[in-house]
């Protein structure tokens, strides 16, 4: 009987413990009206100019990173646009150079009017080359973000606009937004590391970091918004679904 108290009392100690670090958790817990996973950023890409579309390299799911090309448009007219300006830039080349190597200018064979002409023929042609090559640039999208294509709306021989072509997001990093009741307000700060669990006994918690808190509180609901950042390599977390957040420290 002597041996067996030490163990019940290890157990109840045990017992203590667990309670407590399970009330210390439950403090620790932030108390959100709203906790959502989001893209860190969203990009709706449409044409520059209106035109049909030629081809287009990328799919729904598709990963892309900064500077690949998305899509084209027609350019038949616009290739041979810049390949006029590209002739006519280079025979006003030509005749500037014929002119210096003769040198007409300095045995008065031309006029300072003619001189100036034939400088300014060159100045405008190479101008329009660049006008037309910028033209014809145009008719080329490409990514401006690292990301994936969330989705895609128009297809090859569609005529296209104003209106989205596709959509795409960054997944790396991730947003997290919250919606706090304003008795937080004052304890979330930038930079503060706060722990996000997303809603997934898949997903493990991750730390993410604080970069905007509202300066205000919304009078109607009393609440304000809170933002993090949130590392997700790999794209493995999805955005779109809900999390719950918990102070790293006891505050």
């Amino acid at each position: 009987m002597i041996k067996r108290q030490p163990i019940t009392f290890t157990i109840a100690a045990f017992l203590i413990v667990v309670q407590s670090g399970s009330l210390y958790a439950d403090e620790l817990t932030l108390l959100t009206l709203g906790c959502m996973l989001q893209p860190s950023e969203k990009v709706q890409m449409s044409s520059p100019v209106p035109g049909v579309l030629d081809s287009v390299m990328v799919r729904r799911g598709d990963s892309i990173k900064e500077g690949d090309t998305l899509f084209q448009l027609k350019a038949g007219v616009e290739r041979e646009g810049v390949q006029l300006a590209r002739i006519r830039a280079e025979f006003a080349e030509r005749k500037e150079q014929r002119n210096q190597d003769l040198d007409l200018f300095d045995k008065d064979i031309l006029t300072v009017f003619e001189r100036d002409e034939i400088k300014t023929e060159l100045l405008i042609a190479k101008s329009e080359l660049r006008l037309k090559e910028q033209e014809l640039s145009l008719r080329k999208v490409s990514s401006p973000i690292n990301g994936v294509v969330v989705n895609r709306f128009n297809n090859k021989g569609e005529y296209v606009s104003v209106d989205p072509i596709m959509l795409l997001a960054t997944l790396n990093p991730l947003h997290v937004d919250l919606l706090l009741p304003s008795s937080y307000f004052g304890q979330i700060n930038l930079k503060q590391k706060l722990l996000i669990k997303p809603e997934s006994d898949m997903i493990d918690a991750l730390t993410a970091e604080v970069i905007i808190v509202d300066p205000l509180i919304d009078s109607a609901s009393g609440t304000f918004r809170v933002q993090l950042v949130m590392i997700n390599s790999g794209n493995k977390i999805p955005a779109g679904i809900r999390c719950t957040a918990q102070m790293v420290n006891k505050p």
